[in-house]
């Protein structure tokens, strides 16, 4: 369970990271698959351990039942917690991935410009393409106002090939991006379900902890009954047993005044 928690925390810090260039999808994605496999495996451990401290029940006392009801109960808590805790974060995650698309569609539909329209891989000095044309924009800066014209005119047909070949990169990098981010959805989605079943595995655990429990509580009650009871009867038995020694005192004072007077007089 503390190692799972360290996951846990360490997704946290990734998901709430808003920005689209400081995003680690992959790695959100490991930890999430991580996590879930650890909760899953974390509900049947405690599934289990529930079902040997029944079986148990007949050869401990209830002292060793109410700590092992006690262990599973504490358990439980600190799973279910935790379990909270991951879809607060998937929501979290799925909240900043809505953001990122619409903040992603905006910077895409400000313009069909060159500048705002090119993929983080050419932006980064990937594209060799755009490192030509870069210069000759460049060289061409120094010109006059004609010979720019001229010199845009001639460099047309080139420029308007490469705006495509950029056009059709950002539609395959748009494709591949809303693909990973539809995927992601889904894994969340998808995990969000999961925990909702192990939330009912839980509470249907804690249900039959509960009743188990007030079963404890009620023998408890009988036993202080009980004891009440024999110390009730205790002090009964004392109070009886003090009037008989006070019996038994009064009789042996007059046995012994009439002894006195029998010695007296008769001597």
């Amino acid at each position: 369970i503390a190692n799972t928690f360290a996951k846990l925390e360490k997704l946290t810090l990734l998901a709430r990271r808003k920005t689209i260039f400081d995003d680690r999808p992959e790695e959100i994605q490991e930890l999430t698959y991580i996590i879930k496999q650890d909760i899953g495996s974390l509900n049947k451990a405690i599934a289990q351990l529930q079902e040997v401290a029944r079986s148990r029940k007949q050869h401990g006392g209830k002292h060793m039942l109410s700590h092992s009801n006690s262990v599973v109960v504490s358990l439980q808590s600190k799973l279910a917690s935790m379990s909270n805790d991951f879809k607060s974060v998937l929501e979290v995650r799925t909240e900043n991935l809505k953001h990122q698309k619409s903040r992603r569609e905006q910077f895409s539909g400000q313009g069909p410009g060159v500048s705002t329209a090119l993929p983080p891989s050419a932006i980064g000095g990937g594209s060799v393409l755009l490192a030509d044309e870069y210069a000759a924009s460049q060289q061409q800066q120094g010109g006059a106002q004609g010979d720019f014209l001229a010199i845009n005119m001639d460099v047309g047909p080139r420029h308007r090939q490469l705006q495509q070949q950029q056009q059709m990169a950002l539609l395959d990098e748009q494709d591949a991006y809303i693909q990973n981010r539809a995927d992601t959805m889904a894994n969340i989605e998808s995990t969000i379900v999961e925990l909702g079943s192990i939330f009912q595995q839980l509470a249907h655990m804690v249900k039959e902890q509960e009743e188990m429990v007030q079963r404890i509580d009620a023998n408890v009650e009988d036993t202080s009954v009980n004891v009440e009871a024999a110390h009730s009867e205790i002090l009964r038995y004392f109070q009886s047993v003090t009037s008989n020694r006070w019996l038994m005192i009064k009789v042996f004072a007059v046995l012994i005044v009439f002894f006195i007077i029998f010695v007296v007089f008769v001597a």
